[in-house]
């Protein structure tokens, strides 16, 4: 079984009156980690049932009618309302005015029950969000991030050592270095969706990825979202599949894949809100500036790519846009989407990374995966524009370990283990 780091923040809000919202893309272990709750449940709180309703099964779908269909269905098979139960709702988005059909339930017996709900589109999910707010708590699953995948491929509990322990962090990372490069370069290709990292065989993990990704295109994009032309959204993916780490340009891909500027944007709108990409938006002050300029596009799968480029071959030494995106996934563990942000001059000097810092300050993170490596004059220069914001400064290299001065040089493969 793969060990989710998110569970134990999910385990803690049991039993409290707040609807659990977990939010991600398909076949991320959504489902699987509903049912690990559950199990959980039912070993740790006997005296509570534990009711669990695919929203997407037909005959679920008068159940799930109404909120007085849901109250009979629990008095049916439980013992609502003298008893306390336990309320999980799989692929919640489905359900007709799905809001206000939780807000309801909610309102009316948030002292004799938990709703625990997922959802694959935050498209629909944000449309519900008027009838939730400050009802609900909402939980991001990402797919496998590289750290659980260790601990996984090799039955490890590994703990992640503060970044200002320089020393121990080399230790760890002279001791391992062979074995988290073993299973780098596969991770690299195939990704995080937990079948995909399940599977043994290279041919099955590429039809496993191939069954995933179709299955996005014909149920989300196709049929939930209702984006007829096809080829163009399909071109657009494969596009920026290409060029991630890069800027986004709408009118330049307006003019490649011939669709209109509207339409590429609602298509990057889409990619967002099912969980294919994140857009990272530029560090300014002045936030309508952050708004309006261009952000940078990240995949948040490399099997996505994979898929799409038609290459399953490891390469020798990663490129750095791949290092790049793997850097902004595992800085992703630990920052919040909104809190990473990047950096770039008029003259086209650029930071990969500037993190909100919860002191109010940033730390810079640049990614330079070669041998030999610097403190970047783009870094020196933001420190000296704001000689008061700077913590940290951190370059990501290929395997250089050392602090200089105030920067400190960590390799992309031991990032993964480091807190932040």
């Amino acid at each position: 079984m793969i060990k989710r780091e998110i569970t134990e923040e999910i385990l803690h809000w049991l039993g409290k009156e707040k609807i659990l919202v977990l939010k991600g893309a398909r076949q991320v272990g959504k489902t699987t980690l509903l049912k690990q709750i559950k199990s959980h449940i039912e070993e740790n709180q006997p005296e509570k049932d534990v009711l669990y309703l695919q929203a997407d099964d037909p005959k679920n779908t008068q159940v799930l009618n109404s909120p007085a269909s849901l109250e009979l269905f629990l008095k049916q098979n439980s013992g609502f309302p003298d008893k306390f139960v336990y309320v999980m709702i799989d692929e919640f988005q489905t359900i007709k005015q799905a809001g206000q059909f939780l807000k309801n339930i909610f309102d009316e017996n948030k002292k004799n029950l938990q709703l625990i709900v997922s959802g694959s589109s935050s498209l629909e999910i944000t449309k519900n969000k008027e009838f939730l707010t400050g009802r609900a708590l909402d939980f991001n699953i990402e797919r496998i991030n590289f750290k659980e995948y260790y601990d996984y491929f090799y039955s490890a509990e590994t703990k992640r050592t503060p970044l200002e322990n320089i020393e121990e962090i080399k230790i760890f990372y002279e001791t391992f270095q062979s074995r988290i490069d073993l299973i780098l370069k596969e991770y690299l290709v195939f990704g995080g969706y937990p079948e995909v990292i399940t599977t043994k065989n290279a041919a099955d993990k590429e039809m496993v990825l191939e069954s995933i990704l179709k299955k996005y295109i014909e149920k989300d994009v196709v049929d939930f979202l209702n984006v007829e032309n096809i080829t163009a959204f399909n071109s657009l993916i494969k596009i920026i599949s290409g060029q991630i780490g890069s800027l986004v340009n709408k009118n330049e891909l307006s003019n490649t894949i011939g669709a209109s500027f509207l339409t590429v944007g609602n298509y990057l709108e889409i990619l967002a809100g099912t969980y294919i990409m994140d857009f990272v938006a530029p560090y300014y002050r002045n936030i309508r500036k952050e708004i309006s300029k261009m952000p940078k596009g990240y995949l948040l799968d490399f099997g996505i790519k994979s898929y799409l480029m038609n290459s399953f071959v490891p390469a020798e030494t990663p490129g750095g846009d791949l290092i790049e995106n793997f850097s902004y996934l595992t800085l992703k563990t630990q920052f919040k989407k909104d809190r990473i942000h990047f950096y770039r001059t008029a003259a086209g000097a650029e930071i990969d990374f500037v993190l909100d810092d919860s002191d109010g300050k940033t730390s810079l993170c640049e990614v330079k995966y070669r041998t030999k490596v610097s403190t970047p004059t783009a870094m020196k220069n933001f420190q000296k524009r704001y000689p008061d914001k700077v913590n940290r400064k951190i370059v990501i290299t290929k395997n250089t370990i050392k602090k200089e001065g105030e920067t400190y040089f960590i390799p992309a493969s031991a990032l993964p283990f480091v807190k932040f």
